[in-house]
C-alpha cells in the first residue's frame, strides 16, 4: 500500500508551480515590464500578464 504525505505533495506541487512561474516571468512578463518602463505599453498590460501567470501556475494552500 502506498501512502502519500499530503504536506509533501503540496510542497512538491508548489515547487513545480514556483519554477514554472519563474520561467514564465522571465520569458513573458519581464519583457513587458521593460516596455512599460519605456512607455511602450501600459502598466495595466504588464500587471495583467503577471496575474495571468499566477492563475496559470497557482500555489496550493497558504503559499502566495
Amino acid at each position: 500500500m502506498i501512502t502519500i504525505d499530503q504536506n509533501k505533495l503540496k510542497e512538491h506541487k508548489n515547487a513545480i508551480a514556483k519554477a514554472n512561474r519563474e520561467q514564465a516571468y522571465k520569458t513573458e512578463s519581464d519583457p513587458l515590464f521593460f516596455k512599460w518602463q519605456r512607455g511602450e505599453i501600459t502598466e495595466q498590460e504588464y500587471l495583467e500578464k503577471v496575474e495571468e501567470i499566477r492563475q496559470r501556475f497557482p500555489y496550493e494552500g497558504d503559499v502566495g
